[in-house]
């Protein structure tokens, strides 16, 4: 162990290094190559797996949940920052040189990097335990894949691999979700072939080192990952099936992202513990979506008003931050059980096997036992029962509490609400204010594969 953490403070420096610069415009090219990551030894790629972990959970993550969240009315900006100022007003005024999309497309894109580092290293190295092998690979095709996922969430088009002369190739949404869900099934396949060793279990997924506060099924995480990819590619029986694997597994142990002192939560850094963003009152809904009386939720996630987001950023009532955000040190899930039953309400609905739906539905509606402490104690639905596009409104308004600040309503919005029509000008009251944000201007200046923008 000693060894193992001497290698994880010399991985986080070679990660760390010109990252500090996020927050200022002068961004080096996320697709540069990170071979001076691949470890050539057993405990150096232990140590960038843990370093992964840190760099995902903390900067990454935040991106993830920061940028979407803004732009779909979940957070509420109260800081002069222009950044986030720029995500509140959104439209053609979201320029390609903001740091508010280009700090999502860096980070993304170096975890990702680092991930294909660790399947290279992995592939590389000899092991005496070909179970330590089999979990390295697994675990970054699952890091890789998690990226890829919130790459295609925000943007039209991403490249699935980094390039090491920083001039990527970019791939179509069909095409990037097929991949995720191709690495997923591979990792599960490693690891079924090879079980993960006692080795890699100890020393990369034990609570003081890395990802969960326990040994785990890592099998629970990628069936997860893989249910939503497969959802959000229409594959719906398969999303069915992956969703079931989740909520059957023996393994009742639950998967999280684990803070300290010196790893902050990421969201209470920039809630709680700063005067930049809030949530929303009411999680950001209006109209037919505000939550009902007595949803537990709304007392799970929000606390008290905290008055009013900037008047130019839409002057939106705030409320404090509770649920997984209210310390420095609050554990955050990998994923929630009530997405899986969400999933699979969904498909049921778009199968049109409506009975199917409106079960799974109900389950999240009725839930009182949660996990997490995610219940929303409501009765069961009262709507048609027999209209699939009154169905999967309730549905979307479930999955927009349920999964509050988890970087899933950006592409929540843009698969419900396929039509909707998106503003030029700013409007900061609307469902969200883009359907994917531009390139980042130095991606575009560095590699000349890059995509026309999308219009909005």
């Amino acid at each position: 162990m000693k060894n193992i953490k001497i290698y994880a403070i010399v991985s986080v420096l070679l990660i760390g290094s010109g990252l500090f610069t996020a927050c200022e415009t002068d961004f080096e090219n996320p697709n540069s190559p990170t071979e001076n990551l691949v470890l050539k030894t057993k405990g150096g790629l232990f140590a960038l797996a843990t370093g992964i972990r840190q760099y995902y959970s903390v900067t990454a993550l935040r991106q993830i949940i920061e940028a979407s969240g803004i732009t779909t009315r979940e957070l509420g900006v109260t800081n002069t920052f222009l950044n986030i100022n720029e995500l509140a007003k959104g439209g053609a005024e979201l320029p390609s040189e903001s740091g508010g999309i280009t700090n999502p497309w860096v980070a993304l894109l170096r975890a990702k990097g680092m991930a294909e580092s660790l399947i290279e290293g992995a592939n590389t190295v000899e092991f005496t335990n070909q179970g330590s092998k089999s979990g390295l690979i697994a675990y970054g095709k699952l890091i890789k894949a998690m990226c890829l996922g919130y790459l295609i969430q925000m943007f039209e088009q991403v490249p699935i691999d980094n390039s090491a002369d920083g001039a990527a190739q970019f791939s179509d949404r069909a095409t990037v979700l097929a991949n995720c869900i191709a690495l997923l099934e591979e990792a599960k396949d490693v690891i079924t072939t090879t079980p993960m060793s006692d080795d890699f279990k100890s020393n990369v997924l034990w609570k003081d080192v890395i990802l969960v506060d326990q040994t785990i099924s890592l099998n629970k995480i990628i069936n997860a990952y893989l249910s939503r990819y497969q959802l959000m590619a229409g594959n719906y029986d398969a999303s069915i099936t992956a969703a079931n694997a989740v909520l059957n597994d023996s393994d009742a142990t639950r998967p999280i992202w684990v803070y300290d002192a010196n790893n902050q939560n990421p969201i209470w850094n920039r809630t709680v513990n700063s005067a930049d963003l809030n949530p929303q009152t009411n999680f950001g809904l209006l109209g037919a979506y505000v939550p009902e009386a007595g949803d537990g939720r709304v007392d799970f996630y929000l606390g008290a008003d905290a008055g009013f987001a900037n008047a130019d950023a839409g002057g939106q009532a705030l409320s404090e931050m509770l649920g997984f955000f209210s310390t420095s040190t609050s554990s955050i899930p990998i994923y929630l059980p009530g997405e899986m039953l969400l999933i699979k309400a969904e498909a049921y609905a778009r199968l049109n096997q409506l009975d199917d739906a409106v079960t799974q539905l109900n389950l999240v509606r009725q839930k009182n036992d949660d996990p997490f402490g995610v219940n929303a104690n409501l009765p069961a639905w009262t709507g048609d029962e027999t209209s699939q596009s009154d169905i999967l409104e309730e549905i979307y308004k479930n999955r927009s509490i349920e999964l509050f600040l988890t970087g899933l309503r950006f592409e929540d919005s843009k698969r419900f609400h396929p039509d909707f029509v998106v503003p030029s000008a700013a409007n900061t009251t609307n469902e969200r204010n883009r359907n994917f944000y531009p390139y980042p201007s130095i991606e575009r200046e560095n590699n000349p594969n890059t995509p026309t923008d999308p219009s909005i």
